[in-house]
């Protein structure tokens, strides 16, 4: 077992030891993409008992809506960061992406705490989770419309579009897919439709053009 998780612990030190997990947790879902994600994986890479988890997070479920609420406030901590005034709404769409490409945590969990909070929600600590999101999202919402100008709402309605949107994108790396030498045009056309950007970026345009003509 590691020595720093059997230490007299201190305040400081267990708040260290739940960033250490939460990091093991991360590491581990964006390697499987969600396929494989427990309790028992977590410690093992830590290097710790799955009863030493237990003292920092009651649950797998606690485990995971932790994790999510990081994962998302640092992406949209960094999404906000990228706005700036007088950005196109192309720029806009690129800005979302990047950030999605740069924190793919955000994306991989979703179906997986949404599942947790199907199943969970009668717990407080799923309740604190959801709410924290959201106004992580609502936050980002409000200085979308300040910086594209959008009429009252339409800053959330956007983006509750684009995260879906961006859940649902096909995600694929093309790159490999097009080194392939002597493709047909027509299946190089076909495999570029495959990108996760490219996909995002087409439904993006389309979803703006329609806040624009709501206006």
């Amino acid at each position: 077992m590691r020595e720093d998780f059997v230490r007299p612990r201190s305040e400081r030190e267990n708040a260290a030891r739940r960033v250490a997990i939460l990091d093991a947790a991360e590491a581990l879902v964006l390697e499987t993409h969600n396929q494989r994600f427990s309790i028992s994986d977590v410690a093992k890479r830590i290097g710790v008992s799955q009863s030493t988890i237990f003292l920092h997070f009651r649950n797998r479920e606690e485990l995971l809506t932790t994790l999510y609420t990081r994962v998302g406030k640092n992406f949209f901590d960094t999404f906000v960061g990228r706005l700036h005034e007088g950005m196109s709404d192309k720029a806009f769409s690129e800005a979302f992406i990047d950030t999605a490409l740069e924190y793919p945590g955000f994306r991989l969990m979703r179906p997986m705490v949404m599942r947790v909070v199907e199943e969970s929600l009668n717990k407080e600590y799923i309740h604190d989770a959801v709410k924290e999101i959201f106004l992580y999202r609502t936050a980002a919402a409000d200085k979308v419309e300040e910086i594209l100008k959008l009429g009252p709402g339409d800053g959330r309605r956007l983006m509750k579009s684009f995260v879906n949107l961006m859940c649902g994108a096909v995600q694929a790396d093309i790159r490999k897919l097009l080194a392939t030498e002597d493709l047909d045009e027509n299946v190089v056309e076909g495999v570029r439709s495959f990108d996760f950007r490219s996909g995002f970026l087409n439904g993006a345009d389309l979803l703006m053009k329609g806040i624009r003509a709501g206006e």
